[in-house]
């Protein structure tokens, strides 16, 4: 080999050796920046003694595994109830009598909301059989029902003092409410401001102290019960698709102008009758709300109307409340009158409601919420859920108007002799329902029911807006007269709601009072 190529040869290694250096003191200096840069942001931070922010002892590993271990501790349902670690129900059989009210739909009997045979890949029906099966295992106890025992056994239980039950379910009337076989739930422990009970049926089935029922997160039957709006998507988005009628809802602009204007929008003659009616034909006309007389009822709940209310907000102390001759009456059913008898809403029977919603022939359906189950077989019916609307931005709140029937109560015999446990069981019970039922509940309109992410959270909004009417729901006189007037004065065009407001006070009046007398003159039997 020439001298010429070997010295060409160590002049192109030593080029490479300084590249090689360059390169690795490159690297060495960017990690010292980096690391410098590190451990002054890390100081700086440490540095920080304001409250809710780092301090010297502690450091960023430190604090992430903190930030963990919080989430981790997030109560599941599935663990047991925070403070309630000791209890052990010792092996006790928790059996309670339910009212067979389904009349052939087994998913209206109250049975489903307590005990479930099996699995059934029905997410609601599952997540009771979850709640079950984990609460048998955390306090050492058994639930079980006796369908159809209120009917059946319960009475003469009662009347031995055998104790067999610990509860019955039933539908609410007056006669049932206040009953001397009834333990007052105001004196057996309960803390009924805790999230998992339903604090609006708590505080209107309270009065002068005592409360005979309890209503709370597995009550699902009484959330189907509840007055909603559906709008069908297809039909919304032919005219409005630029308008996002959720975000409308949040910010509680969803008023019932604002529906009256897209039912008046919606609306198209198709038969060219000159008239807009219902029909199942193919050459139905297209409306802006199809829905039943009952709705009727729930305009009145929706502008924030009530036959009774209370005397306080205290549950614990407050007492009936003759409201029927509100001074806003008479505007309100002005706009009732108005909405209506307009051309686009079609008033008929409760059953043509998810026909016209499946058919496409209506922009809006009024009735309630269990409406949506029944109509989720039905293929290519893309529906959404609303709040019943407020009569305007300046109400403030969503009213949403829970009907009588299907609203379910709960009681505690007397003969039940165990009053140690029982508000122990129940606020267990209602605990639960709320950590693994109720997530169940929504997700069944979310996934199932529905077409959209968003139902999840307006059936939660909705079911926040529940109205229950202690008065229309017990049936007293006087105010099923008044609420049932509405419908003719609507019917008529004819505003009469003061006069009949007047006409009916006096038999409310006297039916609180006989409830009220009821109610004190029923001892707390312990």
């Amino acid at each position: 080999m020439s001298r010429k190529i070997i010295s060409l040869l160590i002049s192109l290694l030593m080029v490479v050796l300084v590249i090689l250096f360059a390169v690795s003191c490159s690297q060495k200096s960017d990690t010292e920046t980096t690391n410098k840069e590190s451990v002054q942001t890390t100081a700086k931070q440490t540095e920080q003694t304001t409250e809710g922010q780092t301090t010297e002892s502690q450091t960023t590993e430190e604090i992430t595994t903190q930030e963990q271990t919080t989430e981790s501790t997030e109560p599941t349902g599935r663990e047991k109830m925070p403070g309630h670690e000791d209890v052990d129900f010792g092996g006790l059989n928790f059996l309670i009598a339910s009212n067979n009210q389904g009349q052939g739909d087994p998913d209206w009997d109250d049975a489903s909301e307590w005990w479930v045979e099996s699995i059934t890949n029905n997410a609601v029906n599952d997540a009771v059989w979850d709640r079950n099966d984990v609460m048998s295992k955390l306090y050492n106890c058994t639930i079980s029902v006796d369908n159809g025992g209120w009917e059946n056994g319960f009475s003469a239980s009662v009347a031995s003092g055998d104790g067999k039950y610990i509860a019955a379910t039933t539908l609410v009337n007056r006669s049932k409410l206040a009953n001397s076989r009834y333990y007052n739930l105001l004196k057996l422990g309960f803390d009924f401001d805790e999230p998992w009970w339903n604090h609006d049926f708590i505080n209107n089935f309270s009065t002068d102290g005592k409360l005979f029922t309890m209503n709370g997160y597995w009550g699902w039957h009484s959330m189907n019960s509840t007055w909603i709006i559906y709008f069908n998507k297809d039909v919304y988005e032919s005219k409005f698709a630029g308008t996002d009628i959720y975000q409308l809802v949040r910010e509680k602009k969803w008023t019932w102008d604002v529906m009256l204007n897209m039912m008046e929008t919606i609306k198209n003659d198709v038969n060219g009758d000159s008239a807009y009616t219902f029909s199942d034909g193919s050459d139905a006309d297209i409306v802006g709300m199809v829905t039943s007389e009952q709705c009727v009822q729930g305009w009145y709940y929706a502008a924030g109307l009530t036959t009774t209310s209370k005397s306080s907000s205290d549950y614990r102390t407050s007492n009936y409340v003759n409201t029927i001759t509100n001074d806003r009456n008479s505007d309100v059913v002005d706009r009732i009158i108005e909405l209506c008898n307009s051309e686009s809403y079609i008033q008929t029977g409760y059953t043509n409601v998810p026909v016209a919603l499946k058919n496409k022939t209506t922009l809006f359906g009024g009735e309630v919420l269990d409406v949506l189950r029944r109509m989720s077989d039905a293929e290519d019916l893309r529906v959404g859920v609303l709040p019943l609307p407020m009569i305007d931005e300046s109400q403030g709140r969503y009213y949403c108007y829970a009907q009588p029937r299907g609203i379910s109560m709960l009681v505690i015999p007397t003969s039940y002799s165990n009053v140690e446990v029982i508000s122990q069981f129940f606020t267990l019970f209602a605990y639960h329902s709320m950590k693994l039922v109720y997530p169940a509940y929504l997700n069944t309109y979310k996934y199932t029911y529905t077409s959209d992410e968003e139902s999840a959270e307006i059936v939660g909004l909705i079911l926040d807006s529940v109205v229950y009417d202690f008065s229309n729901i017990a049936e007293l006189q006087g105010c099923r007269d008044f609420i049932g007037y509405i419908a003719t004065i609507v019917s008529n065009k004819q505003n009469k709601i003061t006069a009949a407001a007047k006409r009916y006070t006096t038999t409310l009046e006297t039916s609180l009072n006989e409830y009220r007398k009821t109610v004190q003159d029923v001892d707390d039997n312990y």
